[in-house]
């Protein structure tokens, strides 16, 4: 796998707002993509449904999803009927929000302004209320903006962690916030939260797996390879047991809305000829290309299949998946209008 760097922040503020300045009801149902009738914001809680279901059937029940950028669906409107709002609470577990306090505009230590931290709180309010976990990723490095990032998301009831690199590629050197050696079973449980998606830092993948069995998070959120290579049954096992023996969570990275050239599943000729479900690429991140994603052909390439990328994750027995670009379909809502 070339090196490269992953950060989560995709569609961001740009498109997180664009529902408040037009309006749900102002914006028809269904718009036209190509030939199809696409119900986006629809299409996607749909598509958090399938992964949930499709995880638990082969998993079991404690199988978690996790939607980073989701927060927008944390409210029904009519992009997004009352029946298809109901299921999405009932299937997804977390909803990730990045930048609620600190990182605004992808700025280290910015805060972020009143009125968007109160669209946020609003949302993240909904899915607290219909027991969903949110979750808030912050960016700073000041030591009060630091304590002040987790004070409130403790006030707020929200399971928060704060990065000092946009990078996500380092083990914090200090002890998690709310520490715990007790074991976590469930989302629910989790008192705190590691990030770290790009492992290249590592000198080697002993090292990375070292790291990450020393370190004492009640969950952590990683990519399920290292290199070009997966992590086995038996690494992710490793991970699993807290250096003084409880149990911890481990999601593994998957990518909802954007197929990447260096995942097993790329094909070269793409770039070319593109298939029908590749969209664009994305300007802002080399190798990444925006999705069609409520087309068959990506969602198999997703979930079905032995080579797919949901089945590897089962397979190497992580306990959830964190699921990346949710917020896609503001794009494609936006470009409809």
């Amino acid at each position: 796998m070339r090196k490269r760097i992953k950060l989560i922040v995709l569609c961001a503020c740009i498109g997180f707002f664009a529902v408040s300045l037009y309006g749900c009801q102002n914006v028809v149902r269904a718009q036209r993509d190509g030939q199809e009738q696409v119900a986006y914001r629809q299409e996607m809680a749909r598509l958090i449904g399938k992964i949930k279901e499709y995880g638990v059937a082969r998993q079991g029940g404690d199988f978690f999803v996790i939607a980073n950028g989701g927060a927008g669906l944390l409210e029904p409107c009519e992009l997004l009927p009352e029946e298809d709002y109901r299921q999405l609470l009932k299937r997804l577990d977390g909803v990730m929000t990045e930048s609620v306090n600190y990182g605004w505009d992808m700025e280290m230590d910015k805060p972020t302004p009143a009125e968007d931290q109160e669209e946020f709180h609003q949302l993240l309010r909904n899915g607290l209320a219909a027991g969903v976990v949110p979750m808030v990723l912050d960016y700073c490095r000041e030591p009060d903006h630091v304590q002040t990032s987790y004070r409130e998301d403790r006030y707020n009831g929200y399971l928060g962690w704060v990065s000092a690199r946009r990078e996500l590629d380092r083990l914090p050197r200090e002890i998690p916030e709310r520490d715990n050696d007790f074991s976590c079973h469930r989302l629910q449980e989790a008192r705190n939260y590691l990030v770290l998606l790009n492992p290249e830092a590592f000198p080697s993948r002993e090292a990375y797996l070292q790291g990450l069995a020393a370190s004492n998070y009640d969950l952590l959120i990683i990519d399920a390879y290292y290199g070009d290579e997966p992590l086995t049954r038996q690494e992710v096992a490793r991970l699993q047991k807290k250096p003084m023996g409880g149990r911890r969570l481990v999601a593994a990275y998957m990518s909802v809305g954007e197929a990447e050239d260096y995942r097993p599943y790329w094909q070269a000729s793409w770039k070319d000829d593109p298939p029908g479900w590749l969209w664009k690429q994305n300007a802002d991140w080399e190798g990444n290309f925006r999705v069609r994603y409520w087309q068959k052909e990506w969602q198999d390439m997703l979930l079905g299949s032995p080579g797919s990328c949901l089945d590897m994750i089962l397979a190497a027995g992580f306990d959830g998946v964190f699921m990346d670009v949710i917020d896609v379909f503001y794009e494609f809502e936006n470009l409809a209008k």
